[in-house]
């Protein structure tokens, strides 16, 4: 008895808490392994239709239903399931089996947008819109230079639209007095430009998260395609397998000649570049680490906006081992960087734009995004 009063005498008091404070960490890491593996779990019965719905239940984008009733109106009717369109000859349906997700790149801070005025000084440096098809696991992605000559709906302090004029596409985001809000007339503006392509889901990533998501993944490597020195001494054009750490990462895909006219257009050449490179990345983390892209996003919600539910973010992450990306999946609006002259584009304010081709674009739409009815 004296034996054993001595042992329990002799377990100092500090060794006591520390043991309790292990036994709670331990059980909160169970628990939350419990919550992360019911959710891995959850994402085999998810499917691609949760993302057919606005979950915040606004107005959504509408879907295509002529895309040749009207050559100089990108604003179509309302879509009905089954509805079929004509190009070229061929009949086509919307492939209801696709998730667009609008994917934005913002200037520093770009997503703390003054609230007390309905502009902010933030634009939408980079616009890719990446589509996965559910059905088929394949991931594309298209680029929209920023300077992209479009309409422009501006918001007032109650975000209500209170006029629309053209602009270069970029400046949609320096719009909106919330951030919702604001990301939404993005994402519809694109849709618009895409002859109104659904468009429910967007990550508004600011620009100083960019170094924190790359050095994550280890680094990227890419070739130093033009000179870049004015940033980084060693950043010279013709340098290969660079390996881009830290703001060097900021470098590639953000930085640009102003005094370049179409230093834009290098910009989204060196962003393809590193997308191509960043896609199997993650892809190759993920696979690692299944919770990853779940995970950055916690560390870096205070730089991201997106409506992506975690569900839904699960989903992706999932199905992320099983997409292949090509680089002909890896596709820009068509059309050319030229300068405008005053009064040629009625209220556009801008010395350069990027004009859009059309006919190019319908036929880019089509083959992206709709499938042949078979007669």
């Amino acid at each position: 008895m004296e034996n054993s009063q001595s042992e329990k005498k002799g377990v100092p008091k500090w060794a006591k808490v520390v043991l309790a404070i292990l036994s709670v960490v331990i059980g909160i890491l169970l628990i939350a392994f419990v919550i992360v593996y019911r959710k891995w779990q959850r994402a085999d019965i998810l499917t691609a239709d949760m993302f057919q719905a606005n979950t915040a239940g606004e107005e959504s984008s509408a879907k295509v239903s002529e895309i040749v009733a009207n050559p100089n109106a990108k604003v179509a009717d309302e879509y009905e399931p089954n509805v079929t369109i004509e190009f070229e000859g061929q009949k086509y349906r919307y492939n209801d089996n696709l998730i667009n997700i609008l994917v934005t790149g913002i200037d520093d801070y770009g997503l703390k947008a003054d609230t007390d005025t309905d502009v902010n000084p933030y634009q939408a440096d980079t616009i890719v819109l990446g589509t996965v098809d559910a059905v088929k696991k394949t991931v594309s992605f298209m680029c929209i230079p920023r300077d992209t000559v479009t309409d422009i709906k501006v918001l007032d302090l109650n975000d209500e639209v209170a006029t629309v004029r053209k602009g270069p596409i970029a400046i949609q985001h320096s719009f909106g007095t919330q951030g919702e809000k604001t990301n939404e007339a993005v994402s519809e503006a694109v849709s618009e430009l895409l002859y109104n392509v659904p468009i429910y889901r967007y990550v508004a990533i600011d620009i100083s998260a960019i170094p924190d998501i790359n050095d994550s993944l280890g680094g990227i490597r890419v070739d130093i395609p033009e000179d870049l020195t004015k940033w980084d001494p060693k950043m010279k054009a013709g340098v290969t397998d660079y390996l881009l750490l830290g703001e060097d990462a900021v470098i590639f895909v953000a930085r640009r000649d102003t005094g370049i006219d179409d230093s834009a257009m290098g910009r989204m050449m060196r962003q393809i570049a590193y997308l191509k490179k960043l896609f199997p990345a993650l892809k190759e983390e993920t696979s690692r680490n299944l919770m990853y892209p779940i995970s950055m996003y916690n560390r870096e919600s205070a730089k991201i906006k997106t409506n992506l539910s975690i569900d839904e973010m699960t989903y992706l992450a999932k199905l992320m081992l099983d997409l292949e990306l090509e680089d002909s999946q890896i596709v820009s609006v068509p059309g050319q960087m030229k300068r405008i002259e005053p009064g040629e584009i009625e209220d556009y304010e801008y010395e350069m734009g990027y004009i859009v081709d059309e006919e190019e674009l319908k036929k880019l739409v089509v083959d992206r995004f709709y499938v042949k009815v078979e007669q």
